[in-house]
């Protein structure tokens, strides 16, 4: 009978890992996650959000907003009853009375102070909507712009009316 050789298997190495390279990376991309994230700064946005009693609080009389109409020919209406700039020529020569005349509204000045004047004795702010035409002459606008700034008022809506 033949002999059976008992073969032993080769003893097993013990299996080690080096992880301090993994452990390095890791460090490196904590150390730049840390830093990136700092440099990111939130912008803040200056915002006045009312209080739920605000609106029962806060009983102010208002002052109906002044409405401010251009035509296309240049005629200018303060609330759609009193003409206080008459059609605008754009032949005039600048530098001349009656260009200067033309361009000075003083009836609408007057008119938006006293808008003013009742806005301020009601502790509000005096609202103006202009509403141009689309084919009112652009330097009609400047005009009531330049009324507007001579009464210190600076709340003002824009908005455009159909084309006559």
């Amino acid at each position: 009978m033949a002999r059976r050789k008992k073969i032993e298997p080769p003893q097993e190495e013990e299996i080690t890992s080096n992880i301090s390279s993994m452990i390095d990376c890791c460090f490196l991309l904590l150390i730049y996650f840390l830093v990136a994230t700092s440099l990111v700064s939130e912008k803040k946005l200056d915002i006045n959000i009312p209080t739920p009693n605000s609106s029962q609080t806060s009983k102010k009389p208002k002052v109906d907003p002044g409405n401010i109409y251009v035509s296309s020919s240049g005629v200018v209406t303060w609330n759609k009853d009193l003409t206080v700039g008459e059609a605008y020529d754009p032949g005039l020569k600048p530098g001349t009375p009656e260009y200067l005349q033309q361009r000075r509204m003083d009836s609408l000045v007057e008119s938006l102070k006293l808008l003013k004047e009742q806005a301020t004795a009601l502790d509000t702010t005096p609202v103006v909507m202009l509403h141009g035409s689309g084919k009112a002459p652009h330097q009609r606008i400047v005009d009531v712009m330049a009324a507007l700034a001579e009464a210190d008022i600076h709340s003002v809506g824009l908005s455009t009316t159909p084309d006559e």
